[in-house]
């Protein structure tokens, strides 16, 4: 035998793990590194600060980040020096060394927080060691929300819609966005380089890896993670999402660029995203169904299965999700706009399926605009969970269309010939829209 091709080396496969991870975490900060100054400049004297978060599983410890995420800030440099908000605490040593590469913290004159969330404030206390003389400038709704999260010993003045702050050569104005997606929210606005900081309007998922910009982004994938944002974040609050670019509109301000808290600065395009946030907050809904069911056994996932089907053979598209396989915030993203949803559970402990039960609060919490709900599911014995999940849903205002297909274990050829009169029933819906 040769001796030399037998010798090897035995790595046990929790250091093979550990290397591989220490390699990929490696790649991730070669991607980030050597970013120069002038690839971090959105604009003259304008600068991207911000950071990637590749760490968190759950943004909000609810939506999966399967991308990270990153915490956008901006310093911007002029005869007086403004931050336009913070990251998360977890990442402010690596904010402040982005900060540093441009100017001495110590220099800042104003700290601009467009929206109290932690996400972007979090790492306040730690600036405001440093920035001293800093003034935090916020609204009026701000102010009791900085004090209850974190009261830093900084000089704070609370500025009126379309307030103006001269930096020097640049103009801030204060653009108030309530409910967008909190009520003390507001957009900052640079009048002589027309850069509109959106804060989480316009925003998505995924981590940057020093691509900021959107000509350098894969589009395909900011279109499906910024749609899950918005959808899994700010759905509570779609009306206000077009009251603010209406009002944009309105004030008849250009936009070159816009900078939002999370995901690509939009330099190349950017009425992409703010189109594409208006059409996703229309009061109009799509031409598709979603199905969203639990099962146990397999006997409502074949009620399901089976709906799809009379469904797709009506010509409908169908977007069907299985509650303990897919995520929340995709199942979100697919029924917000859908014209009909159908909703299936087996009875758990006379109960629906606690995570059919999960979504719907969803629904209610999310204030789904009203649409037609079809009903369908399975019992073993004694019933109740498409009873109550019924009553729920006809107190919250929506409508239930018949017939709600209640099956024992296995469907009678009566409960499968209800189940296509419910399919004509939906089709009628969704003609009609």
């Amino acid at each position: 035998m040769n001796k030399e091709r037998s010798r090897g080396i035995s790595v046990s496969p929790l250091l093979f793990e550990a290397l591989i991870m220490r390699f990929s975490w490696t790649d991730i900060r070669l991607q980030t590194a050597g970013c120069s100054d002038m690839h971090r400049e959105i604009a003259g004297g304008v600068y991207f600060v911000g950071v990637d978060d590749h760490r968190t599983q759950l943004f909000e410890n609810l939506w999966a980040l399967p991308h990270g995420v990153s915490y956008n800030s901006y310093l911007i440099v002029d005869d007086k020096i403004a931050l336009v908000d913070a990251v998360k605490e977890s990442w402010a040593d690596e904010w402040l060394e982005n900060i540093r590469e441009i100017v001495d913290p110590s220099r800042i004159d104003y700290i601009i927080l467009n929206h109290m969330e932690l996400d972007h404030t979090g790492a306040l206390p730690h600036i405001a060691r440093i920035a001293r003389n800093a003034t935090l400038i916020y609204t009026p709704r701000a102010s009791p929300m900085q004090k209850a999260f974190f009261d830093v010993s900084l000089k704070e003045k609370t500025v009126k819609d379309l307030d103006e702050i001269s930096l020097g050569n640049k103009t801030l104005k204060f653009v108030h966005a309530q409910f967008l997606h909190w009520p003390e929210t507001m957009m900052t606005y640079v009048v002589e380089d027309q850069v509109l900081f959106s804060c989480d309007a316009f925003g998505s998922y995924g981590a940057l890896n020093g691509k900021i910009f959107d000509d350098e982004s894969d589009m395909q994938k900011i279109e499906k993670e910024s749609k899950r944002y918005l959808s899994s974040i700010i759905t509570s609050y779609l009306m206000f999402v077009r009251r603010g670019v209406e009002k944009v509109r309105k004030l008849g301000i250009a936009i070159k660029i816009v900078a939002p808290s999370h995901g690509p600065v939009y330099r190349n395009d950017p009425m992409w995203i703010i189109s594409r946030y208006y059409e996703w907050s229309s009061p109009q809904f799509e031409k598709h169904v979603a199905i969203v069911y639990g099962t146990m056994y397999g006997y409502t996932h074949s009620l399901a299965v089976t709906l799809k089907d009379e469904l797709v053979a009506k010509g409908i598209e169908v977007r069907m999700h299985d509650v303990s396989q897919s995520e929340m915030s995709n199942i979100v993203t697919d029924t917000i706009r859908a014209s009909v949803i159908a909703l299936g559970t087996p009875t758990y402990d006379a109960y629906p399926f606690p995570r059919m039960q999960a979504f719907v609060n969803e629904m209610e919490g999310k204030r789904f605009p009203r649409r037609p709900l079809a009903l369908f599911g399975t019992f073993g014995w004694g019933g109740g969970g498409i009873e109550k999940l019924q009553k729920q849903l006809a107190n919250m205002g929506f409508e239930i269309l018949e017939p709600v297909t209640r099956v024992h274990a296995r469907p009678s050829q009566q409960q499968k010939h209800d189940l296509v009169r419910l399919t004509d029933a939906i089709a009628r819906k969704i003609s009609q829209d």
